[in-house]
């Protein structure tokens, strides 16, 4: 198993897993599409065999576009999968990365050192055999990458046995060194390097082990992904078409045996396969994570305006659908805002039914429960659409109301007194008392004011019932 998808230990934090081709599993016809890709690819490269060594007219266009789109497609893969190794610190996604940076940087060398490409009569970089080693070393460094990738796959689950800060330091080091290295070998010391291409011919780099080494790697890179990972992400089982093509890639190139031939063709384009497979499915899975996240997002955001709604519905008086007191804090705290910019005053009417009990008692709840809706229609009917009324309690009923401050006290008193006549005319004995508190709406205070209107409410009882009182001559005079 790699180290991406291993347990966290104690302290660790858990990684990421199903959110790239590195850990997402492959899926039945995943495996069945690389299987094909394979079929076809081994299918071809065998049909042309056997004329792999006639040589081809020279196409000017096609080395140096083969040459780009396979470092490019090397260059985006390293970034993709490093990004990924830096949010797993998976070492086998650093190898993986760190070889197919290797790769894009020789090819990108490589590019440089073309014959007759930036300089008419010669190679800008290095000298004959500078493209077939640098042809070598791109092959190598990408082939031990992927080997080092697989061998990974070995190591039982488990916390890494080195730092990843360390060993990202370590892979870095020693990349650089490697790069520039090879960058010396092949410009520097280039007419020291054994022959490889002797006139256009490059069968000397089987005869050297160089070819035979690069098949031995991607073979025994195949041998393990296959023993101890069984190519169970997708990432593991395209890396295998990968391999495939680029064994193939190896193979015809070595038989074609000389630059323009049909196997030399052919060897580029399996070389392109190789990359643009790899290139394919990180941007097809990344583009599926993205699509999933889109519509996970969608699905949030419905069930949170689902819950908004289900939690105003709980805010909400069941039975006489005007809002409960927390909400109706809320709405009124909102139009206190609105009446400050605008320089008005508040007022809080505090509204208790009499003779509520008594038709509980004597005509039962259903009848208490028609009248409680009939008071919550009443105070609809009577209000402005930026008025707020609540039901707070059993019997109780808050009403808020904002005018201009020099006629708060005569709206508030003319909407009391059709509040305590409307209700009166239920019948069955209902009657109410409401109570008032103004007040300006920068000073205002809803716990103060809803406590000035309730003692004003028992004031309007204990002169009778039925009426309403205001709170506080003082502050009446204030505000008037």
């Amino acid at each position: 198993m790699s180290d991406s998808a291993t347990k966290p230990g104690n302290g660790e934090l858990p990684k990421p897993t199903g959110l790239s081709p590195a850990t997402r599993q492959a899926t039945p016809r995943q495996r069945s599409q690389a299987l094909w890709a394979c079929g076809g690819i081994f299918l071809v490269t065998l049909l042309l065999v056997p004329g792999a060594a006639v040589i081809w007219p020279n196409i000017p266009a096609f080395l140096p576009t083969y040459q780009t789109a396979t470092i490019v497609a090397y260059l985006i893969i390293s970034y993709l999968v490093l990004g990924h190794y830096r949010a797993t610190k998976g070492i086998d996604l650093l190898c993986l990365g760190g070889g197919c940076l290797y790769a894009s940087i020789m090819l990108l060398v490589q590019f440089l050192a073309i014959p007759g490409m930036f300089q008419p009569q010669g190679a800008l970089l290095g000298g004959t055999q500078t493209m077939s080693w640098l042809w070598f070393l791109w092959h190598a460094g990408l082939a031990l990458g992927i080997l080092m990738y697989a061998t990974c796959q070995l190591r039982p689950p488990g916390p890494a046995l080195i730092n990843p800060s360390y060993l990202e330091m370590l892979l870095t080091a020693v990349l650089t060194v490697v790069v520039i290295g090879s960058l010396a070998m092949v410009t520097v010391y280039h007419d020291r390097l054994p022959i490889i291409d002797q006139n256009g011919n490059y069968r000397r780099a089987i005869t050297l082990g160089l070819s035979p080494l690069l098949q031995f790697m991607y073979f025994m890179s195949l041998l393990i992904l296959w023993r101890a990972a069984r190519f169970r992400s997708v990432l593991q089982v395209w890396i295998g078409v990968a391999l495939i093509a680029l064994l193939c890639e190896n193979a015809i190139t070595m038989v074609g045996g000389s630059r323009f031939s049909v196997g030399w063709y052919v060897g580029r384009c399996n070389a392109l396969i190789s990359a643009t497979v790899l290139l394919t499915i990180y941007l097809r899975e990344i583009n599926q994570v993205y699509l999933k996240t889109v519509q996970d997002a969608r699905i949030l955001a419905l069930n949170n305006a689902m819950l908004e709604v289900r939690m105003d519905q709980v805010r909400m008086d069941e039975l006489t659908g005007l809002p409960g007191r927390s909400l109706f804090l809320e709405l009124a705290e909102t139009l206190r805002s609105r009446s400050q910019i605008n320089c008005q005053a508040v007022a809080v009417l505090f509204i208790d039914l009499d003779g509520f009990k008594w038709i509980n008692d004597n005509l039962g709840h259903k009848r208490g429960d028609a009248v409680l809706v009939e008071v919550a229609a009443a105070l609809r009917s009577l209000l402005r659409d930026i008025d707020i009324a609540a039901r707070v309690g059993g019997d109780e009923f808050v009403v808020c109301l904002v005018a201009p401050a020099l006629s708060i006290k005569s709206t508030a008193t003319a909407v009391a007194e059709r509040i305590v006549s409307r209700v009166a005319a239920i019948g069955d004995g209902i009657g109410c008392s409401v109570g008032i508190a103004l007040c300006q709406a920068e000073e205002l205070e809803w716990d103060l004011a809803l406590r000035h209107a309730d003692e004003a409410m028992y004031q309007a009882k204990r002169q009778g019932k039925s009426r309403f009182a205001v709170y506080g001559h003082a502050l009446l005079d204030a505000v008037a």
